[in-house]
Parts: C-alpha cells; sequence; structure tokens
C-alpha cells in the first residue's frame, strides 16, 4: 500500500529569483564539478547550493553548515514561499529519446517513510558513503530537495486521466527546459476532493523505487535517529514523510537507459588472456567500429550480449552468453529474475569471477565507475584513464519491477531512468517537535 499525502510544499519565488530556469538542476548524483560550478554561476539562488554545496569539495565528511544556513535564510526572507493550502503537483516531462517524442506524467506528495517495509519495493544494491553524505546534508537542512523517483502499474490509467484533465486548461505553475532539453512542467493542484480521488487510488498500488535508493535509505536512517532522539513530527511536513515523484509505467512514457562500466587499477589486466577467459561463457566476435558494436548489441537485445573495449588493444568486442552459461552453478546461485538480468551476467561472471572484484570492492569504489555515455567511455579507455569498458544494454521496466517483486536486489547502477527528476521545483521544509533537556 502507498501512503501518499498533500503537503505545503515551498517553491521559488520568482520575484526575488527571477528565471526559475537558473535556479532548478540535477539531482545531486548527476551534478559533476564543472556542472556544479556552472550552477553556482547561474545564480545565488540555485538548488545545487543546498543539494550539491561547495562545502563537499573543501571537506569530503562535512556536515553541510552553510547548506542549512542558507535554506533558513531563504525561508526567511522569502525566496522559497510555502504553498497556503496542502498540494500534489502535477509533474509533466517533454522530451526526445532515440528519435522518439515521449511525455511522462505522475505526481509529486509525500510518502509515509514508517510504512516503508510494505509497498515500497527497491530494486537497486546501495554503497555506504552516498547515504552518509545525504544523511549528514539531511541532519543540516531538516528538509527533502531532492525528488524520489517511483514507479508504480495502472493498466487503467485511472490517475493520469485525473491529472490531465486537471491540467489541460491551466498553464502550468513552474515551466522549464533542463540541461539536455527536456521540458518540465509542474502544476499545484490544492483541490481537497481532487486530492483525495488521488490518495485513494494509490492506497492499492505498490510503488518501485526506479531512482533514488540512497535518499529513500537515507530518509529512513533520518527518521530512525530522530525517534531516538525523542523527537516527534510537529505537522504533516516531517520527518516520517519523504519526497517522492510518482509516475505510472503502464502510460509508456518511462525510459531507461544503460549504464556502462570502466575498470580501472586492477593489478596484472590484459587484454588477451582476458578474451581467452571469456570464451568459457561467451561467444567472441570483433566488432569493425564503435558504431558496428552498437549496432550488433542493439539487435542482439534479447540474447545477452555485452561490448568491450580494452585499452592495450582498443579494438571493439562483442560477448554473446552461451546457452550453457545460463545453468552456470555461478548464475544458478542467483535468484531466478536476477540471474535473467544483462548487469547481473556482467557483475557475476566478468567483474566478480574474472576480475575478482567481489560486492565490497563494489561498495567501496576500488575498481569501477560508471558513465551513461557510450562516447565518453570509449576517450576515458583511450586516454588510459580506464583499462577497459563494458557496455550494456538498457534494463527494462518489466525486469527492474520483476527483481523488486521478487525481494531481489540488482547491483549498483543498474539502471538509469531519464530524464532525471529536477531538483529545486518544491521542498519540503520538516516541522520538528525536540524535547528540551537539560
Amino acid at each position: 500500500m502507498a501512503h501518499l499525502h498533500p503537503f505545503r510544499g515551498y517553491r521559488y519565488n520568482t520575484n526575488i529569483v527571477g528565471d526559475l530556469n537558473a535556479v532548478v538542476t540535477q539531482p545531486y548524483d548527476k551534478i559533476p564539478l564543472e556542472l556544479q560550478k556552472e550552477y553556482y554561476a547561474r545564480s545565488p539562488y540555485s538548488a545545487a547550493r543546498i543539494t550539491r554545496s561547495m562545502e563537499k569539495v573543501d571537506d569530503s565528511e562535512t556536515g553541510y553548515p552553510e547548506a542549512g544556513r542558507l535554506l533558513q535564510e531563504w525561508l526567511d526572507k522569502g525566496v522559497l514561499s510555502q504553498e497556503a493550502a496542502p498540494t500534489i503537483y502535477a509533474y509533466f516531462q517533454h522530451y526526445e529519446v532515440e528519435g522518439e517524442k515521449k511525455v511522462q506524467r505522475g505526481f509529486i506528495a509525500l510518502l509515509e517513510v514508517k510504512y516503508s517495509g510494505g509497498g515500497i519495493l527497491p530494486h537497486e544494491k546501495t554503497m555506504a558513503e552516498p547515504k552518509m553524505d545525504r544523511l549528514r546534508l539531511m541532519r543540516s537542512t531538516e528538509s527533502n530537495d531532492d525528488l524520489i523517483y517511483t514507479l508504480y502499474t495502472d493498466e487503467k490509467l485511472v490517475i493520469n486521466r485525473i491529472l490531465v484533465e486537471k491540467t489541460a486548461a491551466r498553464q502550468p505553475d513552474i515551466e522549464v527546459k533542463d540541461d539536455y532539453g527536456v521540458r518540465h512542467r509542474v502544476w499545484a493542484i490544492s483541490d481537497a476532493k481532487i486530492v483525495r480521488k488521488i490518495q485513494d487510488a494509490m492506497v492499492p498500488e505498490e510503488l518501485f523505487i526506479a531512482d533514488g535508493h540512497h535518499r529513500f535509505e537515507t530518509s529512513v536512517n533520518f527518521m530512525k535517529e530522530c525517534r531516538a532522539k525523542g523527537w516527534k513530527p510537529a505537522g504533516p511536513e516531517s520527518f516520517d514523510k519523504r519526497l517522492v515523484a510518482c509516475f505510472n509505467s503502464a502510460d509508456q512514457g518511462t525510459t531507461i537507459l544503460p549504464t556502462h562500466r570502466l575498470v580501472r587499477n586492477l593489478a596484472h589486466f590484459a587484454s588477451a588472456s582476458l578474451l581467452h577467459e571469456f570464451e568459457q561463457y561467451f561467444g567472441v566476435e570483433q566488432a569493425d567500429s564503435a558504431e558496428d558494436l552498437w549496432e550488433r548489441m542493439k539487435s542482439g537485445r534479447d540474447s545477452h550480449v555485452f561490448g568491450f573495449y580494452p585499452a592495450d588493444k582498443r579494438r571493439h568486442y562483442l560477448l554473446r552468453l552461451k546457452e550453457e552459461a545460463k545453468v552456470d552453478p555461478l548464475m544458478l546461485s542467483h535468484g531466478e529474475a536476477y540471474r535473467h538480468l544483462d548487469v547481473s551476467i556482467l557483475h557475476t561472471l566478468i567483474l566478480d569471477h574474472l576480475l575478482g572484484i567481489d560486492d565490497k570492492s563494489l561498495v567501496a569504489q576500488e575498481h569501477v565507475d560508471y558513465a551513461r555515455d557510450r562516447d565518453l567511455c570509449l576517450k576515458q579507455v583511450n586516454q588510459k584513464l580506464h583499462q577497459a569498458a563494458f557496455f550494456l544494454n538498457p534494463t527494462t521496466v518489466e525486469q527492474v519491477q520483476r527483481v523488486a517483486l521478487l525481494g531481489e536486489r540488482m547491483p549498483q547502477k543498474s539502471t538509469d531512468f531519464y530524464p532525471k527528476l529536477l531538483t529545486g521545483l518544491v521542498f519540503m521544509k520538516m516541522l520538528i517537535a525536540k524535547p528540551d533537556y537539560p
């Protein structure tokens, strides 16, 4: 069951900040240093100054005192204005991917964290450092700035019809275009009857975390900390709830992009011997070019294929899983849904078994980096910043949901949902009653 609530969110006051395009940002984990600097330069009110504060550049274990101070200053000076009534926000994304125009329709609300054991389904493993970093930020700001991207599946499109009907005759309250050309449109819906209809329609639904596993687990951990201190929620917006965006996967507006793997700092790495070891599990074919490799991978999506590009050869290889490898004991040691995923096959047979990169090394981020852009991967390998790149086809939404339903977890960075949900569209500030101990 998905327990969702309207709330009195905070939105940027355009009379003070001006153009909203200058203050909204990508999620914190999609802001590299150069983009972080660009966001800072765009506006003194950029959401990056909260969610991706430069404090971390100077101190990797910062407690984010400046982010907490700045957010409070924005609240005090009216940079952020609170809604007059509890609100749910319709959130539509208009975008294009591989030449196809799409619209993803959903809404923003508060999710009850205390019911996270039922109806909220994760699908990916998480890493310790990002969770600790987000926890330090949450302790300082006592707010939610980034959205968690969740999916549900309603074939009847009940909520979609409500959202389309209630936004059709209105200009959006927020309309911005992000750094990748995606148009984001938001409408504040405060009509209590409509809000109740959306809440009731969501009660029987299960929410799958698409993007934001670290943020969700951080919210659970922060709630536990608050309770341990004897703190209590002082209003609907508090530590027992989390800012989320909910999208209906049955509406066909969702896109998953692949996240490729780059390996580094492996002792005695030699592609010649590795290619020979691959043959135990894969058919190995050399492609004529990167474009030839991409085309072969696309046409082989249903047969578990991978791309391999090593720095010591600078040649493109296609790896095609052999039938007998599917029943190898290494694969059979995992659950049924897990072992049918390309990313799981790559991690189990290649990264772990052949390269010796186990779960502990992955969590510590010792040997593997992740990237969406294939050309960037090739560039990194050509510059010998990495020893090799492994390329994957995208995971499907159905595969993600099946893994989550069966209680399994994919490897880290198994999915890259697109478009990303912008930070700074809506903020939630927690109301907390704190006992005054001597």
